[in-house]
């Protein structure tokens, strides 16, 4: 990398977890005694300074996400082609859901799927729940349907779950998502629940099917 490329590769990964503005006067404060400028740094360098980040942003970041936060800046101390081979290969796959047991198997392969992504124990626990809800919903009330698990690298990442069925359709999709109303089967809450627990979500309905993305970010 760079001088600059070093410098602009860090802060795209501080971003991730603080304010554009934070991570800048961060980065500064790592450099200064450093004796580095931002736009101009060695790639020699770059251990020093991501050890140096470590304590620079200590004030500026959530403790609980300064361990992964930490990770994810030692990744650029890997060559490219040692890195890519730690990352998970990326590509999304489809689940079809008759059953139960169909339902239970897209759960436990979206877990393992967050956690092979980095992802702590809540933001998988998080996925499970979704496409156990999603996936019973398709069952119950569509007779079926698919879950496909779509994971993203960069420049952000996440885990995408998108459910499609070819039901009914949702009736009064606002009272539904506002959790406002709910069947006696409880899909009103179920899919009230699944938005509040999304960091992005989306859902598309009318009498040919339905479709739900729900993103978490890892």
């Amino acid at each position: 990398m760079s001088g600059g490329s070093v410098g602009a590769a860090l802060l795209r990964v501080l971003q991730q977890f603080m304010s554009e503005t934070a991570a800048r006067r961060a980065l500064l404060g790592a450099l200064e005694p450093l004796g580095l400028n931002l736009d101009a740094v060695p790639a020699s360098e770059l251990p020093r300074l991501v050890e140096a980040l470590e304590p620079a942003t200590r004030q500026c970041v959530d403790p609980t996400r300064q361990p992964r936060m930490m990770a994810q800046l030692r990744t650029l101390l890997a060559p490219a082609s040692s890195s890519a081979a730690s990352v998970p290969e990326v590509r999304a796959t489809t689940y079809l859901v008759r059953t139960e047991a169909d339902a239970s198997h897209a759960r436990h392969a979206a877990r393992q799927l967050c956690e092979s992504l980095g992802g702590h124990g809540d933001e998988c626990q998080k996925v499970a729940t979704v496409v156990s809800e999603l996936a019973r919903n398709q069952i119950s009330h569509a007779g079926g349907g698919t879950i496909q698990l779509s994971p993203q690298l960069a420049p952000r990442r996440l885990l995408r779950v998108s459910a499609e069925d070819s039901g009914q359709g949702i009736p009064d999709l606002e009272r539904v998502l506002s959790g406002r109303y709910e069947r006696k089967t409880g899909v009103g809450l179920g899919l009230s629940g699944v938005k509040r627990l999304a960091d992005r979500f989306d859902v598309r309905t009318g009498p040919k099917g339905t479709q739900v993305d729900f993103e978490v970010w890892l």
